[in-house]
């Protein structure tokens, strides 16, 4: 085949998946996925797992691991028990005073769990709860000077952890995995909460008939 007719095939193919995306974030793939190809037999041993899928999320699973060990590290010595608890206090500085549900679901937090860390937070004197003006139900929350004084600590603790990791990727590289997998994020943090309660069968139907109605839709 032509180099040129496979070149416009294969931004047809990206453009196909990927329609918010650019010709500049096309290139950044198309050379990303040269480089991968060259490098996953070294990575996994030779035993490569079957399907692209499944690398991604064992790739994704063992960064994620990593993370989490360094995070570890980086704990030692700060006024904070979990790294749970950096997640709700920056999630309560962003979404400025929000409802403890928000800021628990926000987090990706089991309901339960959220509200014991929130509850030793206050304990502590990281946080203030105040009655909810639209909701009697409901306390909305807010960082004390204290809690606001251990988020920046936390940041300027934490933020050395990716730099570390990703020290050797290029910028435009990072950029790149952002702009793919970002719409996962956006995609899960909308339906964890109503999935935890089906069965994986029923989730995995209900995305098949939404990627069929999608795929029909756009035929027209």
């Amino acid at each position: 085949m032509n180099r040129t007719v496979q070149l416009v095939n294969s931004y047809a193919e990206f453009e196909a998946g990927h329609q918010d995306s650019g010709i500049e974030d096309f290139c950044r793939y198309y050379l990303a996925s040269k480089r991968n190809k060259e490098t996953l037999g070294n990575m996994f041993d030779g035993e490569i797992p079957p399907r692209a899928d499944i690398i991604m999320a064992k790739l994704i699973d063992r960064i994620s691991r990593m993370h989490m060990i360094y995070i570890q590290i980086a704990m030692m010595g700060m006024k904070i028990h979990h790294f749970e608890e950096f997640s709700l206090l920056s999630a309560i500085a962003n979404l400025r005073t929000p409802r403890k549900t928000e800021v628990i679901y926000h987090t990706i937090n089991e309901l339960s769990t959220g509200l014991n860390l929130l509850a030793g937070m206050k304990k502590r004197g990281y946080i203030n709860e105040q009655d909810d003006p639209e909701d009697k139900r409901s306390r909305r929350l807010s960082l004390t000077p204290k809690g606001k004084k251990i988020l920046e600590g936390c940041y300027e603790r934490f933020s050395k952890i990716p730099e570390l990791l990703f020290k050797d990727m290029k910028e435009e590289d990072i950029l790149l995995c952002i702009q793919l997998l970002k719409n996962v994020d956006l995609k899960f943090s909308k339906s964890w909460q109503h999935d935890k309660g089906r069965s994986l069968e029923e989730i995995t139907k209900k995305q098949a008939s939404k990627t069929m109605i999608k795929a029909v839709t756009n035929s027209l």
